[in-house]
């Protein structure tokens, strides 16, 4: 299964889609290995778990984009491995697992092969299903599978707070029979406290534990979560993904129908099925398809479970309606065609597109003009030169290995970003930066209504007097696709920002 997976994201390894969400953990992460001081000395709404498991890798294998390709395929791998694993728990059906752990690969891996929160999030939550599901038919003496399962809880929710919650209490159905399971019940929950203890230590020992409550906690319950919210599926259509949790209910309501009493008393049933009520609510606050491909494989033990059971039941029935079911399954492949063909399609563009050298290594960027461009441009600055980066490019400073100047490396309207943060880096920028570089289309207010439908606001007062802020303190030098790259003006102050956050 390992093997097949890695294959699969083999042509992903040097593309670049988007310069979003991937960098910020790779740049937190070399912030922290430069001795900056997470959630005290650059602001961040993760938990640290992420920024400390790519940091220890990067303190291993260098900071390089070699390093974060190979970090992101490993993750995607163990992600199919162990959902491979828990699907074959939960059914002994070594077939359907494999198959389900594969098409998943094949239908998220298209674009988002990459260093990411939420595949971090995924593994760790797989790996706690898998050793949930294996201690329900091991005795009380193997209390290595719930120190197994609550150790790996513990650590999704250190990287993505309410989903790792989510598999926390999935994973406890395990265990919740008193008289008998009573050992396995502490070593558990003793588990699920491993590593929020340690990574808490981690933060009160860089003084930081009040700035990681406002980032992480005050943060994300407030303007982070407000603009997220979108209709499920939002986005590119994959109708094999979305109809996962759809699917998954409909199939445990056909089970429970035709015995619902002894389902009652199968913990392996319901196990299976918290698992897959983890992921649908693991979606939201944006359900959308990228995120419905990322807590998918919660799911997927439910599928197997419960197709196994139906098809053992109905076997005869199957055979008598054999046609029916032929035409059946050719709808269901049908309905899988388009996304193995956009797999197909997406790999032969990455590996013929040609490479680009930068700081990090050779990039191919697929959907980003100029910014080839743009960073050797940067490159040919003076290497102790300043950057600020705006507003949603965290991937340019890792690439450019230009660090950023402000605390801050996320910038969106509409209440996401507060205007004290944006009074805070212009503050920074005026101070330090010697060149701005600006997306103009990740700046536009129209795009940002369609990624985010519930802004109400995408052109803030805050976020007007930043950028006017910006314009007229740094003199446009180059304009590379959507891109410009700025220069600090003489005599510039501070001055100008006094009035961003009124």
């Amino acid at each position: 299964m390992g093997v097949i997976a890695a294959m699969l994201c083999v042509p992903f390894f040097r593309i670049v889609y988007a310069m979003g969400d991937e960098g910020v953990l790779l740049n937190g992460a070399e912030r922290i290995l430069r001795g900056s001081r997470l959630y005290a000395d650059f602001f961040e709404f993760l938990p640290p778990g992420g920024f400390v498991l790519t940091a220890a890798w990067f303190s291993i294998t260098g900071i390089s984009f070699e390093s974060a390709r190979s970090l992101a395929i490993l993750t995607i791998v163990a992600i199919a491995c162990f959902t491979y694993l828990a699907c074959r728990q939960a059914s002994k059906n070594p077939v359907l697992s494999a198959v389900l752990a594969t098409g998943w690969v094949v239908m998220s891996q298209g674009v988002w092969t990459q260093v990411n929160h939420h595949w971090f999030t995924t593994l760790f939550s797989m790996v706690a299903a898998w050793a949930a599901l294996v201690s329900i038919e091991h005795s009380q003496r193997w209390l290595r599978w719930p120190l197994i399962a609550g150790t790996a809880a513990g650590m999704a929710a250190m990287v993505t707070p309410h989903r790792g919650a989510l598999a926390m209490l999935a994973a406890v159905t395990a265990f919740l029979n008193l008289r008998r399971r009573q050992p396995e019940l502490i070593v558990y929950v003793l588990g699920c406290a491993l590593v929020p203890a340690g990574l808490l230590a981690y933060v009160v020992w860089h003084q930081a534990l009040a700035a990681a409550f406002d980032d992480v906690v005050r943060f994300t319950a407030g303007p982070y979560t407000a603009i997220q919210s979108v209709p499920f599926g939002f986005g590119v259509l994959n109708p094999p993904l979305i109809s996962v949790f759809p699917l998954a209910a409909l199939l445990t309501l056909l089970v429970c129908a035709h015995d619902w009493r002894s389902c009652l008393r199968d913990r392996l049933l319901w196990s299976c099925a918290a698992f897959g009520l983890a992921g649908f609510l693991g979606c939201f606050p944006r359900p959308d398809m990228i995120h419905i491909a990322f807590a998918a494989p919660l799911a997927f033990p439910l599928l197997t479970c419960c197709m196994t059971r139906l098809a053992h039941r109905w076997r005869p029935a199957l055979w008598r309606y054999r046609y029916s079911v032929v035409v059946v399954a050719g709808v269901v492949i049908s309905l899988c065609v388009p996304s193995a063909l956009f797999f197909l399609q997406s790999s032969r563009v990455a590996l013929r597109t040609e490479t680009v050298p930068t700081p990090r290594g050779d990039v191919a960027f697929i959907k980003q003009p100029g910014a080839a461009e743009l960073l050797a441009r940067i490159a040919a600055t003076p290497s102790g030169d300043a950057y600020f980066f705006y507003p949603y490019d965290t991937m340019l400073p890792f690439l450019a290995a230009r660090g950023q100047v402000s605390k801050y490396d996320v910038f969106t309207p509409g209440g996401y970003t507060r205007s004290t943060q944006y009074q805070d880096a212009c503050i920074s920028v005026m101070r330090h930066a010697s060149w701005v570089v600006i997306d103009r289309l990740m700046a536009d207010p129209k795009l940002l209504k369609q990624v985010f439908p519930a802004m109400r606001d995408a052109e803030p007062r805050e976020t007007k007097r930043f950028e006017q802020a910006l314009d007229e303190s740094f003199e446009l030098i180059a304009q590379e696709g959507a891109y410009q790259l700025r220069r600090r003006r003489e005599g510039i102050s501070d001055a100008i920002c006094a009035n961003v956050a009124e």
